[in-house]
């Protein structure tokens, strides 16, 4: 249903649309310092929950994304129907709570579930925050408030290792800590509630974000007629999917490997101390750095890409800045664990976060030019449902597996390597064919947008 009070709500300014992109900003970076937190306690809790590699996979990739994934249909849903303000304080409460309850689980199936609720509270974020921010700009300005939003994805993995790096290394030197009615808790648990607690602030300022109006709406088919649909079903935007399969699927397909390729890093601690001897404190430290320069680096080189392109009239100008960064981060995520030492190393991984960012940001804004407003949340849903199950699933449990099958723990750097090939090679191939099917669905959107206009 649409809001009557939303409908009479004036034009929002620009400032304030870049303020609303800025907090939403900042509750993407959030959420990223949350999913991260885990791959920085690989050792500790491995050791004190005795579990293994492959047991560690699953911990860090499908228990926080089944959810997520699955989740996210039906908050797309609703956020094409209701207040998107409301589904993402509420979102922010429930993941925020359960990596504050993370610091109470004494054994792994426990500790697995309070990652199943960080994924409930995060399915909120893409959908509602893609959505909010393409109503708040027009076309010619979404793809670069997107990549800001989209930024926060390394500002927040860039923070959870140079700040919370140094202090787990330090807070696992502590003793343990002794809680009313709990007892003694090792204290590395500490780091859970540092993370969770605080972000519940950001509960607080969502709620005051006003809704804007809803935008770039088109005429959908639903059965036999066309119609301007306010409230769509799922299953129009499926169909709306279907009708477009080869510029959907070429989005999905590099998207998904973009983001198997970041979710590579949640074996980044480990790998470092295997690999180089490097403990956590000083993964977090050079880690970070390279995030918080490479990330806002290669967003920023997107985006001129991305602005240049279309003064020139290209319309895939997005999917061309997606294919650029992966053509840098494929090869240099297949290099960097075999470099012969740590600085080689972290040179290589600085350009592999550059292409990553750079892919990173122009995902959702593909997804943006390529769909129409009134479906923007539920297709933001499907394009997260389907790139994290594929990239969570294959990304840190199959080099779990991997390291296990090779019966050797310095073998990580190995398996590494081995699935970003595997995986990546290919999708630069079918990226790279599905270009002339983008270029035929943005010019009708396009033209559908002008021809409803005008009338």
């Amino acid at each position: 249903m649409t809001n009557p009070r939303q409908a009479s709500l004036p034009e929002r300014s620009t400032r304030y649309a870049w303020y609303v992109t800025i907090l939403l900003t900042l509750t993407q970076i959030v959420s990223y310092l949350d999913r991260f937190l885990p791959s920085l306690l690989v050792h500790p809790l491995e050791h004190d929950l005795h579990i293994n590699d492959f047991q560690m996979g699953l911990l860090l990739g499908p228990a926080f994304v089944v959810l997520y994934a699955l989740l996210g249909i039906p908050l797309g849903w609703l956020a094409d129907r209701v207040n998107r303000r409301l589904i993402l304080a509420v979102g922010v409460a429930i993941w925020c709570a359960m990596t504050t309850a993370g610091a109470l689980a004494a054994s792994y199936i426990p500790l697995f579930i309070t990652r199943l609720g960080v994924g409930i509270g995060e399915a909120a974020v893409a959908p509602a925050s893609v959505s909010l921010i393409g109503d708040f700009f027009g076309r010619a300005r979404q793809s670069r408030a997107i990549s800001l939003f989209m930024a926060g994805t390394f500002l927040g993995a860039g923070a959870s290792f140079l700040f919370f790096g140094p202090l787990v290394h330090y807070i696992e030197n502590l003793p343990p800590i002794s809680l009313p009615l709990v007892g003694p808790l090792a204290s590395w648990r500490l780091c859970f509630v540092l993370v969770g607690a605080p972000g519940l602030l950001l509960s607080v300022l969502l709620l005051a974000v006003r809704e804007p109006a809803r935008r770039d709406r088109v005429p959908l088919r639903r059965g036999a007629g066309a119609h301007t649909l306010d409230a769509p079903r799922f299953r129009d935007a499926l169909a709306y999917i279907a009708q477009r399969s080869r510029a959907f699927g070429t989005l999905f397909v590099a998207s998904s490997c973009n983001v198997m390729m970041g979710a590579l890093g949640f074996w980044n601690v480990d790998l470092f101390r295997r690999t180089w001897g490097w403990n956590v404190a000083q993964v977090g430290i050079a880690v970070g750095l390279i995030l918080f320069t490479a990330g806002p680096l290669g967003t920023l080189l997107g985006v001129f890409l991305t602005n240049r392109d279309l003064k020139a009239g290209r319309r895939d100008a997005t999917l061309r800045a997606l294919f650029t960064g992966l053509l840098i981060g494929v090869p240099a995520y297949v290099a960097f664990p075999l470099m012969p030492n740590v600085a080689y190393g972290l040179a290589v991984l600085f350009i592999a976060q550059v292409g990553q960012a750079m892919a990173t940001a122009a995902g959702p804004a593909t997804l943006v030019m390529l769909t129409p407003g009134q479906i923007r949340a539920q297709a933001t849903a499907i394009y997260y449902m389907v790139i994290g199950l594929i990239a969570q699933f294959l990304g840190p449990p199959l080099v779990g597996l991997i390291t296990v099958l090779f019966g050797n723990p310095a073998a990580l750097r190995y398996a590494v390597a081995l699935e970003a090939a595997v995986v990546g090679f290919p999708t630069l191939l079918l990226t790279l064919k599905g270009f002339c099917a983008y270029r035929r669905s943005i010019t009708q959107l396009d033209e559908e947008i002008v021809e409803l206009q005008a009338m």
